[in-house]
């Protein structure tokens, strides 16, 4: 299934203001090291030359005779493309004399020099988009999203940043940006460089293998078998990515597996262990293709609006408690502000705005009478949350939990984690007439996203799961996205419910617990 959430206009046009950015010029403080023996140096292309555009007019000479004007042929420069990668300069430069006894020279940063080149022409004719990439320099460089909304760092020695750089890179992913980072030849040591260099930059966002359904492996290819190089030793075929989390947006993404020299020339070196042939473009392809869909949520996710209720003759004794779990639980911040603005909106129910971060395990959990569990992958519960959960179930305390995204693992995981809680009990899909589907809207038909539609069809009914603890549902999940439609901004790829009815079963799902 191809996406058509890739291209965007009003995306284009936002970078196409903003995107005009220079070359930068190489650190002349790099020092020259001469290398000898079987390094092997630069692996790709170098990079086609800059087209010149001749174009044909007319023109006056400088004398009033003849009458009849000249034509002339003269260089035009035609307006550069925005930018949409910036390759980042780091490490020193190499040479190496070569058996002929010329002299070869290289770049720490840019073993394949036409990689992202050609990636990009490939990226552009296929997602009917235009843009172009640029090398940038860490001192020198903006770390302004919306100037390079990508950042790409490629080599296969390990590299190392000063403490500015980290701190500027951490700062262009949670300002909306992203980075990439290849693995040149599958090296070892620059793979694992750079763990370490991201677990310094983000501390509390792991690195993390993405699963086989995350959005990459089909935002313009359906991706679920690769073919590797032989040194890969991958007879599984499986894509292997690994990546970085902030909110529900993959915003880090590491190839382990190198992707560099099939973007440069489908070439593949001895020893190398690669992502080979057209597999490694087409992943590339939606790798831009998902950086292109998710950048305005990027962008809003780094505002993280929270709606702030000053009157006091707003707040009441219902509290909107979220539970706290090992796995990314928080993926959108600001949905719990818009469903509860559109309850007391709607409704007239006082609400307290609040939002409380709880743990299972906490000694006042009773105090809520709803809790609130998302999350964006896989999580488990300890011994202790099992049962503090159970207790709050049995005596009275709803629940509310959503898959964000229509994620998978977490589905996965809810399911399994539900059934330690009640093992008696299966989550069972709540009929047309329950209470929360009429407790203040009749919701009888919702509207989904189209990766909803494409993998259900003709699905418009509103599909909720329970279960029954004494005489009410005290556990009400969707399988399909409900928070990151309260926030009412888009996730091109999700599994989700639309914003509107989000809004409407999230209402009523409150209403149910205050009436119940």
């Amino acid at each position: 299934m191809t996406s058509t959430y890739c291209v965007q206009p009003a995306f284009k046009n936002s970078l196409r203001i903003c995107a005009m950015l220079a070359f930068f010029a190489f650190p002349a403080s790099l020092a020259e090291t001469e290398v000898g023996g079987n390094f092997d140096g630069p692996c790709g292309l170098l990079p086609e030359a800059k087209p010149q555009r001749i174009k044909g007019g007319e023109g006056v000479p400088p004398l009033p005779l003849p009458a009849t004007p000249l034509r002339r042929t003269e260089r035009k420069r035609e307006p550069a493309p925005p930018t949409f990668i910036g390759k980042l300069m780091w490490g020193g430069y190499y040479t190496k004399v070569m058996p002929g006894g010329q002299k070869m020279g290289w770049y720490d940063w840019n073993t394949d020099p036409a990689d992202m080149q050609r990636l990009l022409k490939f990226a552009n004719d296929r997602l009917k988009v235009r843009y172009r990439h640029v090398n940038i320099d860490p001192k020198n460089f903006s770390w302004d999203p919306s100037e390079v909304p990508v950042v790409y760092i490629q080599g296969r020695r390990a590299p190392t940043f000063d403490e500015d750089t980290r701190k500027h890179l951490r700062e262009f992913v949670l300002r909306g940006g992203f980075v990439w980072c290849d693995s040149c030849h599958g090296s070892d040591a620059f793979a694992n460089a750079m763990r370490a260099e991201l677990k310094a930059i983000f501390p509390d966002h792991p690195l993390v293998l993405l699963p086989p359904d995350h959005p990459v492996y089909r935002a313009s290819f359906e991706i679920d078998h690769v073919k590797y190089s032989p040194d890969a030793h991958r007879v599984d075929g499986l894509p292997t990515l690994e990546g970085i989390n902030i909110g529900c947006r993959t915003a880090v993404f590491l190839f382990p597996y190198d992707l560099s020299c099939a973007w440069d020339s489908y070439h593949v070196p001895d020893g190398a262990k690669c992502i080979v042939g057209e597999d490694a473009m087409n992943l590339g392809i939606n790798l831009v293709s998902y950086a292109i869909s998710y950048y305005n949520l990027g962008r809003y996710l780094a505002q993280r609006h929270a709606f702030d209720v000053k009157d006091d003759s707003l707040k009441g004794d219902f509290v909107f408690a979220q539970v706290k779990t090992n796995g990314l639980w928080d993926p959108a911040p600001s949905a719990f502000s818009s469903l509860l603005k559109t309850t007391i909106e709607t409704t007239n129910t006082k609400v307290n705005f609040g939002r409380r971060e709880v743990l299972l395990t906490d000694p006042n959990l009773m105090n809520y009478p709803f809790l609130y569990l998302t999350g964006h992958e896989d999580f488990a519960l300890t011994v202790d949350e099992v049962a503090g959960l159970r207790r709050f179930l049995e005596h009275g305390g709803t629940l509310l939990a959503d898959s964000c995204c229509g994620n998978l693992g977490f589905d996965q995981a809810f399911r399994r984690e539900m059934k330690r809680v009640f093992p008696g009990s299966d989550l069972k899909e709540l009929p047309p007439d329950h209470a929360i589907f009429s407790s203040f809207y009749k919701i009888d038909k919702v509207g989904y996203s189209t990766q909803v539609r494409a993998s259900f069809k003709d699905m418009n009914a509103p599909y909720l799961e329970g279960i029954q603890v004494g005489d009410a549902t005290r556990v009400i999940y969707s399988r399909f996205d409900l928070g990151c439609g309260w926030e009412q901004q888009e996730r091109p790829f999700a599994f989700a419910i639309l914003p509107d009815d989000a809004l409407k079963l999230g209402t009523n799902a409150i209403m149910y617990c205050i009436t119940h």
